[in-house]
């Protein structure tokens, strides 16, 4: 029986190997994809200036003595949006609470505060992976292993996503009937845990099991609907922000823009969703009839009040982790 013959490379040549596709060769929207991710921060930082520097040109050349007497105004209004940008912050973290001490964890004293808030130093990294932050500080603290910490911020972030989820679906249908926006809200949460505990059931001898009916149970149900009403309050204190402002911004478009924007700005992979965040507020306010002088320091205010500031108590919150670690350490002496 003869071999089969092969063709074998002429001596003194390298073997003959298919080039690889050239990026000449691919498709347009492989190099769209590319080049969003080679310069998607950069194109949002100049959203942010181009919409700030416009923004402030039309403040300063235009009557800009009727603007700063109309926010001489609203200042009278700033604790009211303080204070519900805190309420938000402050439902998060009671549904985070919740969240970690079904897994075995303690975080209901200063410490665990302090482990929820210092994720806020985080929040100028992409993709939230600020998140990233408490489940390092938890296993620093010893309050809980690697495994264990991941698996329960992992859970926090998908209850948070259904949350947000589910209000922006209700908050559309309402447009049509409020009755079958409220539905649509419960539904969608109901639904979701149903199919959440379908999975689980599948995964429970993985590493990515979670407590015994952790998904359809009315406690996960619960933590849901707090992190939906932190989700209101945000949209409130954007609304209590540009309520007078001259336009058509109603309760409606507040509460559906500020969530809607904080989740595109999250899907942008821009570090804290900067420039893109600000830009769909700024796009929504002009569409409304709102004046962009006006809008320009609405959103500027807003994102100070909601994000800046938290960042700034992140780090602080963080600084006195470590600071807590060392001295529990040098406590502990030489091991």
């Amino acid at each position: 029986m003869q071999p089969l013959e092969t063709k074998e490379d002429p001596p003194g040549e390298a073997p003959v190997t298919e080039a690889p596709v050239s990026e000449e060769h691919s498709t347009v929207w492989t190099r769209l994809a590319a080049a969003w991710r080679r310069y998607a921060r950069v194109v949002g930082f100049v959203v942010l200036v181009a919409v700030t520097v416009y923004g402030l040109r039309e403040l300063f050349t235009g009557d800009w003595s009727a603007v700063a007497e109309f926010w001489r105004v609203r200042m009278l209004v700033l604790p009211a949006i303080v204070g519900l940008a805190a309420l938000d912050i402050f439902l998060e973290g009671v549904a985070w609470v919740w969240v970690v001490e079904r897994f075995g964890m303690r975080a209901r004293d200063l410490t665990g505060a302090r482990v929820y808030l210092a994720a806020n130093a985080g929040r100028l990294l992409p993709a939230q992976l600020g998140r990233l932050i408490r489940p390092e500080e938890m296993v620093r603290l010893g309050r809980g292993t690697t495994p264990q910490c991941l698996k329960a911020e992992g859970t926090v972030l998908v209850l948070d996503t259904l949350s947000v989820g589910a209000l922006l679906a209700g908050l559309l249908v309402f447009r049509i009937n409020p009755a079958l926006g409220v539905l649509a809200t419960v539904g969608t949460i109901t639904v979701a845990l149903f199919l959440g505990s379908r999975i689980a059931d599948a995964l429970s001898d993985t590493k990515l099991d979670l407590p015994k009916g952790f998904w359809w149970n009315p406690r996960t149900f619960a933590t849901v609907m707090i992190q939906l009403a932190g989700w209101v309050a945000h949209g409130l204190a954007f609304y209590v922000l540009v309520a007078q402002l001259p336009g058509s911004t109603g309760l409606w478009d507040a509460v559906f823009l500020a969530p809607a924007s904080a989740v595109l700005g999250v899907g942008s992979g821009l570090p804290g969703g900067i420039g893109a965040t600000e830009g769909v507020l700024g796009v929504s306010l002009s569409l409304n009839g709102v004046p962009t002088a006006h809008l320009a320091v609405a959103i500027t205010g807003f994102r100070i009040i909601t994000f800046w500031a938290w960042v700034l108590i992140g780090w602080l919150a963080l600084l006195g982790l470590r600071r807590q670690a060392r001295a529990a350490r040098r406590e502990r002496g030489p091991e």
